[in-house]
């Protein structure tokens, strides 16, 4: 992935709408939040593949610049709007043996998996405003036309991201990076969630 042109990363909450603050700053599992938001949700995989990792991503994986990883990218959709962009990423050696899961997945929820595993700890979160001009922010763009969903980002997009760790490997991490899309800040809890 080219280089990252967003806001820097931040540990501090954003400004932001408070009504709409909950949706990046919430500690429990984003998939189960989205699922008591909606009566359908699924997740359709974008892409699972091998790449280099992104300049941003280094200093939190503590991995060098341009050593090969293993990412995937996958749409989060509630009643057939996709809210969420997601782009996970970790080391290509402990794919297999830290997270035997991973390549697994399929069209599943990556984030289940890991919040039911006591062996992984998640960090703070840390969140950015993400521009146009941002690799990821056109990933993101180009995964929803190919999936045929009509939507056109706005110009800045937030978005949150932390770093999962094996208790048992300490050198073993992975990075979820969350871009909330426009539509999440539309979703009212569902009869089934009150």
């Amino acid at each position: 992935m080219s280089s990252s042109l967003h806001s820097p990363w931040q540990r501090h909450v954003p400004q932001i709408q408070r009504k709409h603050q909950h949706w990046l700053t919430d500690t429990g599992s984003l998939t189960q939040k989205l699922k008591n938001h909606c009566e359908q949700f699924v997740v359709q995989r974008v892409r699972q593949n091998r790449a280099f990792l992104n300049l941003s991503e280094t200093k939190s994986l503590c991995l060098p610049l341009g050593r090969r990883i293993l990412q995937r990218q996958v749409l989060l959709i509630c009643d057939d709007s996709p809210v969420v962009f997601a782009h996970t990423v970790t080391a290509l050696e402990r794919a297999g043996r830290d997270w035997p899961f991973f390549n697994q997945l399929g069209n599943r929820a990556l984030g289940l998996t890991l919040f039911a595993n006591p062996l992984v700890c998640r960090s703070d979160f840390e969140y950015t405003r993400i521009c146009a001009q941002d690799a990821l922010y056109q990933i993101a763009q180009t995964a929803l036309h190919t999936h045929h969903f009509k939507v056109n980002l706005p110009r800045h997009i937030w978005a949150r991201r932390c770093l999962f760790q094996h208790v048992r490997h300490q050198n073993s991490r992975m990075m979820v990076t969350e871009l909330m899309l426009p539509e999440i800040y539309q979703l009212e809890k569902t009869s089934k969630a009150r």
